[in-house]
């Protein structure tokens, strides 16, 4: 395949997607992304490069790169969510270029890669992390993990370091990565092991560091090594590697089915980057695949080989109906909630343009799926206010503070909010 017809496919397979995924730029933020911008902005460039440059695990969750990120974008989209959506399917796209060059470097013929590209490219399990900005950490997790790759085949091992130590920094699944770098040694590699040295100790002080310093003691983000967690797990997770139940364990098979290095290799960055995924039943998100599916494609890949174009072509075919209908079902759930989000930003917005201050928030429900930390990202991005004391209906304090300041009452109705302002000893008027 020339350069020429390659850049023509690449343009002609970013164009679908871009039209597939169009309906992501009328979506909206949600409740983790105020919350981050909440912040973000506010932290000095200091703060990111000394977390950046720390061997210390961040018991904060702070995840320097894609933080930063969110610093940058902010700065340049403010409230603009398409100038996110268009950035994170960007990323995408070059992930989708990255999933290209690696197959080719591992030997695989040019439509197998091809294929793999599309199957990654489209996959509708990953749909979260190409229209919510809030995935870009397992976004650019994903990207500095494939550039550590490529550049550990090409022997620059400082590079790939530095692309690992930043994937790291990005999201934690990374701390597998040198593990799947030990697989392409044994089957691409010359098994050099010396290279491989800062990578693992870089890999065990963060991972035995997370372990025994992992603040969630109880907690969704707690990982629990039990039998029921893991079959919870990896039920979950095998239903989103072809969008239908259970059907993700016959995934073994194509080890027996396409016995090349590539299937091995591909299959072993799956599991790898899936491991820990496997042990937080608390937090299944389908969006988390997608580090691990760069493994998945350049598994495709090597299956592709060893089977004729047109039963690979057959196998999109089939899969394809059901991924449209994932990603049909997703928009319209996404999109619904979106603009509840949106019409609640929007009167927060219009009292922060024409209300008179107040000293408190009380809030009565909220839009489905906001929580309570979306609740108080977006009151403190749209005011621009660090130090706002925020309460929900029924609290203690609320009760308190309806007695004894100004206060600004906010009652979500399904649809609607209303914001009302209140006094002590004066009556309510509405806004």
């Amino acid at each position: 395949m020339s350069r020429r017809t390659g850049s023509i496919l690449f343009l002609l397979l970013a164009a679908a997607f871009f039209a597939a995924n169009r309906g992501a730029y009328r979506g909206y933020f949600q409740d983790d992304e105020f919350d981050t911008l909440s912040w973000t902005r506010r932290s000095p460039v200091e703060e990111y490069f000394t977390a950046a440059l720390t061997p210390r695990f961040l018991t904060n969750n702070f995840r320097p790169v894609g933080h930063f990120y969110f610093r940058e974008a902010e700065r340049l989209f403010g409230m603009d969510f398409p100038g996110y959506v268009a950035a994170i399917q960007a990323l995408h796209l070059l992930n989708v270029w990255l999933v290209w060059l690696l197959a080719r470097r591992l030997g695989a013929r040019p439509w197998p890669a091809a294929a793999a590209c599309l199957f990654f490219g489209f996959h509708m399990a990953l749909f979260d992390a190409v229209w919510k900005p809030m995935y870009v950490f397992d976004v650019l997790c994903a990207t500095f993990c494939l550039l550590s790759i490529l550049l550990y085949a090409q022997r620059q091992w400082v590079l790939s370091f530095v692309a690992f130590w930043l994937a790291y920094k990005s999201k934690e699944l990374a701390v597998m990565l040198p593990l799947v770098l030990a697989c392409y040694e044994i089957w691409f590699g010359q098994r050099r092991w010396k290279p491989l040295i800062p990578f693992f100790a870089v890999s065990l002080s963060f991972g035995i560091q997370g372990l025994l310093l992992n603040p969630n003691k109880d907690n969704d983000y707690t990982f629990r090594f039990t039998l029921p967690a893991l079959a919870t797990t990896v039920r979950f997770y095998a239903g989103r590697v072809f969008l239908v139940p259970y059907l993700g364990l016959l995934l073994p098979l194509a080890a027996w089915r396409a016995p090349n290095r590539r299937t091995f290799f591909g299959l072993a960055a799956l599991g790898l980057f899936l491991l820990p995924l496997l042990f937080l039943p608390g937090r299944l998100l389908s969006a988390y695949c997608y580090l691990p599916f760069t493994g998945l494609a350049i598994a495709f890949a090597g299956v592709c080989e060893t089977i004729r174009p047109v039963w690979a072509a057959l196998f999109l075919l089939l899969w394809l109906p059901r991924d449209i209908e994932v990603l049909r079902l997703e928009k319209r759930e996404t999109l619904a909630r979106d603009n509840q989000v949106r019409a609640w930003v929007t009167s927060v917005e219009t009292f922060a343009k024409y209300g008179q201050p107040v000293e408190a928030f009380i809030f009565s429900g909220a839009p489905e799926g906001f929580h309570r930390w979306g609740v108080e990202g977006a009151l403190s991005y749209v005011l621009d206010s660090g130090d706002l004391r925020i309460y929900a209906d029924g609290e203690a304090a609320a009760s308190e503070v309806l007695t004894s300041c100004r206060v600004a009452l906010l009652e979500w109705d399904g649809a609607a909010l209303s914001i009302i302002e209140h006094a002590p000893g004066q009556d309510s008027a509405g806004k």
